[in-house]
């Protein structure tokens, strides 16, 4: 059974509880949605199952690629090639959520998906308030 270690500050994870008959079925068209170079799932990698849990799938997207994306998207609507202003771009936690959200109603649309969890670091108590 493999664990996987988890960095939630440079990968988002996704826990996708899927139709355990679709499970293949599931893992074969992400996997050819994540290899295409401008879909929705494009850099998204599946890392394994979750737990001893044969039906949820975990996946994962790096929050350094979904930056890269989010500065190329934004360089399309515009023809200036000066640097975006902040104002004109989403701010990367929202821009990150609705990319988040692109991902999960990608995964969603796939058919055998029954619900996609993104996996949201818990809160921990910051200790340098002192």
């Amino acid at each position: 059974m493999a664990h996987h270690s988890f960095d939630l500050s440079t990968h988002t994870y996704f826990d996708v509880k899927v139709q355990p008959e679709a499970v293949d079925q599931v893992l074969a068209s992400t996997r050819t949605a994540a290899a295409s170079e401008n879909g929705s799932l494009s850099g998204v990698e599946y890392i394994g199952h979750v737990g001893e849990l044969k039906n949820h799938l975990l996946y994962r997207v790096s929050k350094q690629l979904q930056q890269q994306q989010q500065q190329s998207s934004s360089h399309t609507t515009t023809n200036t090639q000066s640097t975006p202003t902040p104002s004109s771009s989403l701010q990367g936690s929202e821009w990150e959520e609705q990319r988040n959200q692109q991902i999960v109603d990608a995964i969603s649309a796939v058919q055998g998906v029954v619900h996609v969890d993104i996996q949201i670091p818990r809160q921990r108590t910051k200790k340098d308030e002192l």
